[in-house]
This record gives structure tokens, sequence and C-alpha cells, in this order.
């Protein structure tokens, strides 16, 4: 493959596209940062809601964790293991579908029973997924759409309240909102009067400029995250 003619920024969004890697790190790094907060968010949920309640270390272990195992997952995803994986570049998550379920367990049983559900649930979507042939043909595109729709419409609470300050004593403070709208208006800004392949980095733009305006309004602590060195080993099966 001759990679002068094959590699070029108009294969983005081709299914075996090659981009300069110069102009793919960006894309990705836009990605990863983008799916940080969605990835996060519903572990400090569950965290939260769990009885006896977590300290905040222990649930600094669980986000730690949290992209530990996305990044393995992503892995995955792109050099399958056996009929696991789609081979496609998918960035991997922790999902909002069962965020209700858990914190219910969480808040009843504690979190050790959370972890519990995950095993055996995990078991359970995983064998459906590998039976997927014989089942899919009566799950209609209608349905699947209907069920990602609603989950989606389901998480603009999340965005209003992370546009607030996320779940912080100062929750819509002008502060928080004014740092919201700077973020806001940098993405649709760059969106506007950026050019070419740039205008589809509007995200990682405001991420950017959203960042710094946070750590000189000292809304940045990475101590907790830090508490175990910059290079940690992920807990198994952590507070069973």
């Amino acid at each position: 493959m001759n990679s002068n003619t094959n590699c070029s920024i108009n294969n983005i969004y081709k299914l075996e596209g090659r981009v300069p890697i110069a102009k793919a790190i960006p894309f990705g790094l836009q990605h990863i940062l983008a799916m940080f907060v969605s990835n996060l968010a519903p572990i400090t949920i569950i965290a939260g809601a769990a009885q006896p309640a977590l300290s905040q270390a222990q649930t600094a272990v669980l986000l730690q964790n949290a992209m530990f195992v996305a990044g393995i997952a992503t892995m995955i995803q792109l050099y399958p293991i056996w009929r696991i994986g789609s081979k496609l570049p998918v960035v991997m998550g922790v999902s909002f579908t069962f965020v209700t379920v858990l914190s219910t367990i969480a808040a009843n049983y504690g979190y050790p029973a959370v972890v519990g559900a995950v095993l055996i649930g995990g078991i359970f979507e995983g064998t459906l997924g590998l039976l997927a042939k014989y089942w899919r043909r009566i799950i209609t595109p209608v349905v699947a759409a209907s069920v990602v729709t609603a989950i989606g419409f389901s998480l603009f609470t999340v965005g209003a309240r992370s546009f607030g300050g996320g779940y912080a004593d100062d929750f819509g403070s002008a502060q928080n909102l004014i740092l919201g709208t700077i973020t806001l208006l940098t993405c649709l800004l760059w969106n506007i009067f950026a050019k070419g392949y740039l205008k589809q980095l509007s995200v990682l733009a405001g991420l950017i400029v959203g960042y710094v305006i946070a750590i000189f309004l000292g809304k940045v602590d990475l101590s907790l995250i830090m508490s175990g060195g910059i290079i940690s080993f992920p807990h198994l099966l952590p507070f069973m």
C-alpha cells in the first residue's frame, strides 16, 4: 500500500481509510476527552448512592479502574479476540443504561452487591451478544433506535447539570454558568470560523479553553486522582 497516495485527511470517514498521524492525533484526543465525562459520571453517581457511602479515595480508585477497562475494551474492538470485537475504531466506555438499577442496588445492598450484579449481568449480556444472530431479526431497527433515543434523552439532565457545575456545592453559581457559556461559545465560534477539517475539532477547542479557564478559577483538583501516584495498578474487585 502506497502511503503517499492512500494516506489523507479525506479518508477520515472511510472504513479502511488512512489518516496522517499528525492529523489523526487531534481527532483521537477529542474523542477521548469528550468521553471522559460520560465514562466517569455513571461511576460517580453509583458510588454516591452506595450505602455505606464510599470515601473520595475509594471513588477515585473506581474512576481509575473505569478508564483502564475502557482502554482494554477499546483495544478489543480494534483487535478482536475470537468473536468478541468489531475490528472498528470504536472507543468503549461506561454505559448510562444501567445507572438507575445499579444505584438502587448500591443504596439497598452496598457496593459489593453492585460488583456481583455487574459480573452476572455482564456474563448474561455477553452471552446474548454471542447469540445475536439467532435473535437480532426480532429486534427491528425501530426498536434499537427507540432505545438509543431514550438513552440520549435521559442524558439531557447530565449535560444540564454539568453546565451548572455538576454535583458541586456551588451548582448553578454565576462562575459555573460563565465557565459553561464560554466553553459552549468556543465550540460554536470554532465551528463557524474554522476551515476544512479543523471545523470538526470544535469540541476539542472548547474543552481546552474551558479547562484552562477552570484552572485559573481554581476548579481543577487532581489531588484525589493522583493520590495513588502518577502510575498505579488497577484494583481487582475493589471493596469486595
